[in-house]
């Protein structure tokens, strides 16, 4: 190994210089009086120099390293990331004089690094590396040095010329690697020459990996936050290096982000649809994005939002929370935007159909909700993806509409509405057949978390389901209210699911459940029923209309639904066209509509 002294003789001096890496050469006006080939004068130059401030003094949280704000999903995970992580932010933020010991630690993580290619994190092991590199030129030999920064170049100028699976790790590789050697050496040539590049392979992710709303493919949602976190980084680097910058489409694509990164936080802090590294919640990383992205509303949003936001009221005076994307295949239905409040997350990319429900910061649902289906004996499946074909949102709630082909012609409709004053979730399934069956068989098996307990009333079918920190009661409104009349179905537990079955018969069969999630209603009298539905003086079948009436503590609402063609029909008085129906019985008994869908 190389001595740190400075070379004696030409001999010497020519040894130093044979093992600079053949790109190694100071970029035009850079570095005056300092030679590449003198080691003592590139060291001691590296440690005075003023113009390259660390990145972990420009961010918040100067004590902890930005590279730990969020990691990919990733469940081969070296152990030695987080330690490495803290040990070189400490370095590279001059917090820490680096030890001698650290050589030998660099030079087996050198020796690792192929073994390891694969691994989705290990980007932030190369940039770590990279920005503590300039201090640890006080303690590395010239040799390894300068091996360490050709290695991390080499992985960069490779990263720039592969053809990525998954766009997203292109991000940091080929993206936030060149931009931050181009940040930290803009003295060498082939440093500074990679920043342009690189920004322009961030510009491009930032509009092509999202919707056009910052919103990334649904599949991808669960490396959100580390995607965020690299373009955090990058952003600070950026506004701070000689002739780069972000074009306003990416920038508003980045600001975009960094609200769905807010809309999707839990109560707690972790991130929906996620669960381990990838979930984990940062303060220090969503403070910096916010005062990158420079948007008022999202720093308002985050008072609510976030883990010990001091948000009062609701915030209705915000923009809506609720999101859908078709393109991204993702729907979020939230009344408004406090932690506490109700949430619905729908993820419709897979079969069968991934849902997360919040409220009042437990999660309430979590998983896959199973639904099966039998016309005369004959079990069906699903043939086609779940398509949108139903969304709005407005002073009175959320409402999506799904729609997926199954075997024997067969649709299969899920309606999902979530009150915004009421607290309540309407999630009704129709099932609609090509033609008559003599009998229909549904099934829908909840996702509950583990930490769900239930308690099934005696005599009548709802069920109280009790979470860590609040209580639920769900309502199979489909079926009769009294346990002894098990003619259209049962809820309960079943095999440790709870499950509503229900049958019917003809052309089509209703499924509907009311969630109550109102805080103040848990434990007070309710009821439902299924009211009679007239068409022309004539009883509608159930397979043509139906149409339930729901009362709990805080509050009393209809629904309503037409599974045919447009037609004028009645119930309770109300006389309507329409498809669906959502209302509320008011003070004085009239019905006040939160949702109509037309009939097509």
């Amino acid at each position: 190994m190389a001595t740190e002294t400075s070379p004696s003789s030409k001999d010497d001096q020519a040894t130093v210089k044979s093992k600079l890496p053949e790109w190694a050469k100071l970029a035009k006006g850079s570095a005056y009086g300092v030679s590449l080939d003198d080691w003592e004068a590139w060291k001691g130059y590296l440690k005075k120099r003023e113009t390259v401030a660390p990145l972990q003094t420009l961010v918040s949280g100067k004590k902890t390293s930005p590279l730990a704000w969020a990691f990919f999903a990733d469940d081969a995970i070296d152990a030695r990331t987080f330690p490495l992580l803290e040990t070189l932010g400490e370095i590279a933020s001059g917090r820490t004089r680096p030890s001698a010991k650290i050589s030998a630690e660099l030079e087996s993580w050198l020796e690792d690094l192929d073994r390891r290619i694969a691994e989705r994190n290990l980007v932030l092991e190369l940039l770590a590396w990279c920005h503590a590199l300039p201090n640890l030129a006080a303690v590395l030999s010239d040799s390894l040095w300068w091996k360490t920064l050709d290695v991390l170049v080499s992985h960069a100028n490779d990263a720039a010329a592969t053809n990525f699976e998954n766009k997203i790790f292109e991000q940091g590789l080929a993206g936030e690697l060149p931009l931050t050697l181009a940040y930290l050496f803009p003295e060498l040539k082939a440093c500074r020459q990679l920043g342009k590049p690189a920004t322009r392979i961030l510009d491009e992710g930032m509009q092509a990996l999202t919707d056009g709303e910052g919103l990334l493919k649904v599949d991808q949602l669960l490396h959100m936050r580390a995607l965020l976190a690299c373009w955090t980084r990058s952003l600070v680097m950026i506004k701070r290096a000689d002739g780069l910058r972000l074009s306003n489409d990416a920038f508003t694509q980045y600001q975009w982000m960094i609200r769905h990164c807010l809309r999707l936080t839990r109560a707690d802090g972790t991130l929906t649809l996620s669960h381990g590294i990838s979930s984990a919640y940062n303060r220090h990383f969503l403070k910096t994005a916010l005062m990158e992205g420079e948007d008022d509303e999202d720093e308002a949003i985050a008072e609510f939002t976030l883990p010990k936001g001091k948000g009062k009221g609701n915030g209705f005076h915000l923009p809506f929370p609720a999101y859908e994307s078709a393109w991204s295949q993702f729907a979020y239905l939230r009344p408004d935007w406090h932690r506490s409040s109700p949430r619905l997350t729908v993820r419709h990319d897979l079969e069968p159909l991934i849902v997360e429900l919040d409220s009042r910061e437990d999660q309430v649902l979590s998983g896959a909700w199973e639904t099966s289906i039998k016309v005369d004996g004959t079990e069906l499946a699903p043939t086609g993806p779940w398509e949108q074909v139903g969304w709005q949102y407005d002073d009175d709630g959320d409402y999506l509409e799904l729609e997926q082909n199954w075997t024997e012609d067969v649709r299969l409709q899920r309606l999902v509405f979530l009150g915004r004053e009421d607290h309540f979730l309407w999630a009704m399934d129709t099932a609609m057949l090509e033609k008559p069956a003599k009998r229909i068989e549904y099934e829908a098996k909840l996702p509950f978390p583990s930490t769900a307990s239930f308690e099934q009333a005696d005599e009548t079918n709802e069920v109280q389901v009790s979470l860590p920190q609040s209580k639920m009661t769900i309502l199979p409104v489909g079926i009769n209210e009294w346990k002894s009349d098990s003619v259209l179905g049962k809820f309960g537990v079943v095999d440790g699911k709870l499950t509503l079955r229900q049958n019917g018969s003809g052309v089509a069969m209703v499924a509907p459940l009311f969630f109550d999630l109102a805080k103040k209603s848990q434990g007070k009298p309710l009821t439902w029923r299924q009211l009679t539905v007239a068409e022309k003086l004539v009883i509608q079948p159930r397979d043509r209309a139906v149409a339930y009436r729901v009362e709990t503590g805080t509050g009393h609402w209809c629904f309503y639904r037409s599974m045919t063609s447009k037609a004028s029909r009645t119930f309770l008085g109300v006389n309507l066209i329409s498809e669906s129906l959502v209302a509320r019985f008011d003070e004085n008994g009239d019905i006040e509509k939160l949702l109509e869908v037309e009939a097509t």
